[in-house]
């Protein structure tokens, strides 16, 4: 069988990431922070990867892109640009909720509780629950967006709390029997873990759904009180 060359792309979180799988091994992962706006920049970074490994977009496979919670310009430039590549050649397309990426390297731990948080600005933070269990990432929650204050009423423990919102809700989650904060890391998307989850739910006959994953209403839709799809 021709392996399967897998193309993972993350634009909802700080950093533009791009990493490149052949048949489950890793060829690049990059993170990229552009001078310019994403949408000017992510043609050029994911043609440079696949010509650096002599491939073409004709070569993929698939691809899997992250749908968020994050950034909401970020999420739709993201996702814009890989169904315009996935239609145009014709190749299969996977969206991943971020979360449940920044989730997987902890699915390890088995019996615990897991809880990745990303930092919504605005007071507050981006989150959902999850459990490990024989293995895998079990979601226990709708993706949300709580004040800090108010995440303490959602967990059960023992759990691990980690990303760009550990700072914001650290003094409250420390007063939790059973949390435990990891301080350092696991704020980026893993590429090697989305294209990870991406092969995990391909394979697995999953829905190829790409709807976006907001958490919350944006700016305009509450501004103008519309509904952006």
């Amino acid at each position: 069988m021709e392996s399967r060359l897998i193309l993972g792309l993350d634009n909802s979180l700080d950093f533009l990431n791009i990493a490149l799988s052949r048949e489950g091994e890793l060829l690049e992962e990059k993170h990229i922070k552009p001078d310019k706006p994403p949408s000017q920049t992510i043609a050029d970074e994911v043609l440079q990867v696949l010509a650096d490994h002599d491939c073409r977009v004709e070569d993929l496979s698939l691809i899997v892109v992250t749908l968020g919670p994050g950034s909401f310009t970020g999420i739709r430039v993201g996702l814009a640009f890989c169904k315009g590549l996935a239609s145009g050649r014709d190749i299969p397309l996977l969206g991943v909720p971020t979360l449940d990426v920044l989730a997987e390297p902890f699915s390890y731990l088995e019996g615990s509780y897991v809880c990745p948080l990303v930092d919504a600005k605005k007071g507050e933070i981006f989150l959902a629950l999850y459990r490990v269990a024989r293995g895998s990432i079990e979601r226990l929650t709708d993706y949300k967006a709580l004040r800090p204050e108010d995440i303490p009423e959602l967990i059960e423990t023992p759990c691990i709390f980690f990303g760009s919102g550990v700072k914001t809700c650290a003094s409250i989650l420390s007063q939790r029997e059973g949390a435990t904060i990891v301080s350092d890391g696991f704020t980026r998307i893993s590429g090697e873990m989305l294209i990870k989850v991406g092969l995990q739910r391909a394979d697995n006959g999953g829905e190829y759904d790409l709807n976006p994953v907001y958490g919350r209403r944006s700016e305009a839709e509450i501004k103008f009180g519309v509904e952006v799809l």
